[in-house]
């Protein structure tokens, strides 16, 4: 991002008391932009032209080509892992960043002699981390070709090629040909549509007494059905969800001891609206291009509307269960 001073942003203060956003923040991100509009994210004079994170309509069709969003349009390109980075951290593309990464990992105890597989890997900073800080083999995986490309060039910089590569692979057809001691994955099965299939290859893929670490969107019991259907429609990739009781249910089958089922709904909304809030701040001392700007509301509005979700019965829990020895 090119640094300069922009007389025309606006106050720099951040909004936000821990519930959704108001329009008033999302306005803000705009308001050093003349000429877009926010609600439609349209620029003025393109009459029909329609451009957010996710497109519109449960009418549009569905990518499988693991690169594209459900749009056909590219998920990640160079420009939104720099937003991301921004917002998230550097190497990071979720909440938390590497502040939150030693809570996350406390339960599983890592040391040398373990190895490790990350779904959903991203840039790999997770994976860089547990290999770095307590010398753990790590396999990232991750979904998309350019997240992938970009996280195992990032581990060859750091020295981390054979402690944390990170591998191009598919979650409707994992499988892993060695067992490993643990399983970590972040938020990234709710978009995978046979879950069944997932959970069976991923306790396949643990040694006896092997620990399977996930965070991930579910629903409540108590949804509005209507506000949800409408945040699923704007996804980048389509949300498959299921419940906490299903979630719960797929550990019992495996015969899965699950240790930790928490809601940290409410501390992953702090996370969304604490970065959201110094991005804020820190936009308006730059002057960004017009793909760069784009990015930005198209990341920004994203989270906006998965932290209005939370309002309507989605969640965020943690799980963590062990493999029973043979």
């Amino acid at each position: 991002m090119s640094e300069s001073t922009d007389k025309n942003h606006g106050d720099g203060k951040s909004h936000g008391d821990g519930k959704a956003p108001k329009l008033g923040l999302k306005t803000r991100l705009v308001a050093w932009w003349e000429g877009y509009d926010l609600s439609g994210l349209r620029r003025k004079g393109d009459e029909g032209a329609h451009h957010d994170a996710g497109g519109g309509g449960d009418a549009a069709p569905r990518s499988r080509d693991p690169s594209l969003n459900r749009w056909g349009k590219p998920l990640w390109s160079a420009t939104r892992m720099e937003v991301a980075e921004t917002l998230w951290g550097a190497n990071y593309t979720t909440p938390g960043g590497a502040d939150y990464v030693p809570t996350l990992i406390r339960p599983l105890g890592l040391n040398p002699a373990m190895s490790v597989l990350e779904l959903g890997a991203g840039l790999g900073g997770i994976s860089r981390f547990m290999a770095a800080q307590s010398g753990c083999w790590v396999t990232g995986l991750e979904s998309n070709p350019a997240l992938a490309k970009e996280a195992m060039e990032r581990s060859y910089k750091e020295g981390l090629e054979k402690k944390a590569p990170i591998e191009h692979f598919d979650p409707e057809t994992f499988s892993n040909p060695k067992r490993v001691d643990a399983i970590v994955s972040k938020e990234m099965l709710f978009t995978v549509r046979d879950k069944d299939r997932l959970f069976d290859a991923m306790e396949a893929a643990l040694k006896p007494r092997g620990h399977l670490l996930l965070t991930d969107y579910v629903l409540d019991t108590a949804t509005n059905v209507k506000a949800i259907r409408d945040w699923a429609d704007r996804e980048p990739l389509e949300p498959n969800l299921w419940t906490t009781e299903d979630m719960r249910n797929a550990f019992a089958q495996r015969n899965l001891d699950l240790r930790i089922c928490e809601d940290i709904t409410e501390a992953h909304r702090g996370l969304i609206l604490h970065a959201i809030q110094n991005f804020v701040t820190y936009l308006m001392k730059y002057s960004l291009d017009k793909e760069t700007k784009m990015a930005v509301l198209d990341e920004v509005e994203l989270w906006v509307r998965r932290t209005t979700a939370f309002d309507a019965g989605l969640k965020c829990c943690r799980f963590y269960a062990l493999k029973p020895a043979e």
